[in-house]
């Protein structure tokens, strides 16, 4: 049986790349962008975080054809969760609702 050898990656870069990651996911909140790109912009830097965390430290890369096969479907499934869950997150319902109840206030003398 031969010993396959594979070079480490550099984990401390990749660790890096995550936190200038986790940086720009934290400012994206205060850039002047709406509601709807700050989400998107957030959910594809984790996107990235996600696949370079199983890239990389969970060994992803060097390993066969079937664990990516397998380790594939979850990442399906979180696409397909995301996208039907972004209208929920886009438009919020109560902030439209609570604005509906609020009375305009009138002047009584």
């Amino acid at each position: 049986m031969a010993t396959e050898t594979h070079d480490h990656p550099n984990y401390f870069m990749i660790w890096v790349v995550l936190l200038l990651l986790l940086v720009v996911s934290l400012a994206a909140v205060y850039m002047p962008f709406s509601q709807t790109l700050t989400v998107i912009l957030i959910f594809v830097i984790a996107a990235v975080k996600a696949l370079l965390v199983a890239s990389f430290f969970m060994h992803l890369k060097i390993e066969g054809k079937l664990i990516l096969a397998i380790a594939i479907v979850p990442v399906i499934l979180f696409v397909i969760m995301t996208i039907s869950l972004l209208p929920d997150i886009v438009y919020n319902p109560v902030e439209a609702a609570t604005q509906k109840l609020e009375a305009p206030k009138s002047t009584v003398h």
